[in-house]
């Protein structure tokens, strides 16, 4: 079968992330393409080695790109044509007309849905079309919330739904755990004590107002004898729009306050920290908190987040409501107190147990190919991989 996956960017973030896992399994036995909006450096990791010879970055995205609506989904049809495809999966709405271009050439359409209420209207009026759905055979979820907001924005039931969550390559992730990487620095560029045997709090994503970086920064600043770190990209030119708390940062230059920058293994400094705050006002179902689970970190989350919490009602601390830097502030030093060793270990089992990739790619690629037409739907590649 012929696969082209669509991500709108390619950065070390949760849903490309998701995306280029998903065409590396479909890859072992499917001819997979993988297209990109936005490039980013996700390609060059070693686990995507074998995407590369079909990879290819559009430069479409809407962050770089003017183009109309129409042009862009004149573009994407022809390079579907061009590709003669089986299968068409668009890996976020923020690729959403790539769905009306695979109506138009008459390829199944599946599409992954990580967006949530509180970004959706945006997607669906300057990148896409409150139609998106119906232009859609599958529609797969990072939630369930994510799933049902689409279909309530846009007053369409899908087709067909699947919900997938999330999954970890759990084994990877232990591993690069184990790596060493360069400390994290502080607004003068001091790098992170290591032996002043202080608590270690920890977020991790790109600083944006979506990731909620000024509750974060706010808790530090309330909590100054435990270090706070920030793990991805806080500045510019890293960052990719207008971010305060940069700038509050550079103002308040905090002794306990630092960030990583750019990083392709966070997890060496999600194995560093004590707790894990999750401060974003919107993430469906953010990769970040299964993995600091299973690298024992006591994970926090509020429940208006996004599906977090329902897991850290069993794996961690959930608390109700928006992100919020007092509550927060208070909750944190009583979760670094507890001693929960033997419930941080069962949880990351139940993690290492239920998230593992293995099992939901491969309930996701069997769904694919009964959606798949039979007369184009054989033709696989050895189980080795070799085309």
């Amino acid at each position: 079968m012929r696969i082209c996956l669509v991500c709108h960017e390619a950065s070390l973030t949760g849903a490309p992330r998701i995306g280029f896992d998903i065409a590396a399994h479909l890859d072992d036995v499917h001819d997979v393409t993988v297209f990109a909006k936005m490039g980013g450096a996700l390609i060059d990791l070693p686990k995507y080695e074998r995407l590369r010879s079909s990879y290819r970055v559009l430069d479409t995205h809407h962050e770089i790109c003017d183009h109309t609506y129409g042009q862009r989904l004149e573009q994407a049809a022809a390079t579907l044509r061009d590709n003669k495809l089986d299968l068409l999966y668009v890996n976020s709405v923020a690729a959403g007309e790539w769905c009306e271009a695979g109506r138009i050439v008459g390829v199944p359409v599946v599409l992954h849905t990580h967006e949530t209420s509180d970004s959706l209207p945006f997607l669906l009026s300057a990148v896409c079309t409150p139609k998106i759905l119906q232009f859609t055979d599958l529609l797969v979820g990072a939630s369930r919330r994510a799933m049902d907001d689409i279909e309530t924005l846009t007053e369409t039931t899908a087709t067909a739904r699947l919900n997938l969550g999330i999954f970890l390559d759990t084994e990877a992730v232990l591993a690069d755990a184990e790596r060493p990487a360069p400390p994290p620095r502080d607004v003068s560029d001091r790098p992170l004590p290591t032996d002043g045997g202080r608590r270690i709090v920890a977020m991790c994503g790109m600083a944006q107002p979506r990731k909620g970086p000024e509750v974060f920064l706010e808790v530090a600043k309330r909590l100054p004898n435990c270090d706070f770190v920030w793990i991805g990209p806080w500045a510019p030119p890293e960052t990719t729009v207008n971010e305060p708390a940069y700038e509050r940062a550079k103002s308040l230059r905090l002794s306990n306050f630092f960030f990583t920058g750019l990083t392709d293994n966070p997890y060496a400094h999600l194995r560093q920290a004590d707790a894990f705050l999750l401060t974003a006002h919107e993430d469906p179902n953010p990769l970040a908190v299964a993995e600091a689970v299973l690298l024992g970190c006591k994970t926090v989350a509020f429940s208006a987040t996004g599906a977090s919490a329902a897991m850290l009602a069993r794996c961690g601390y959930a608390l109700s409501g928006a992100p919020d830097a007092a509550w927060a502030t208070s909750v944190l030093p009583k979760v670094l107190e507890n001693d929960a060793g033997p419930w941080q270990r069962a949880a990351a089992d139940e993690v290492r147990e239920r998230m593992a990739s293995a099992t939901k790619l491969n309930m996701l690629q069997e769904t694919l190919e009964r959606l798949a037409p039979p007369a184009n739907g054989g033709g696989r590649k050895p189980r080795n991989g070799t085309r």
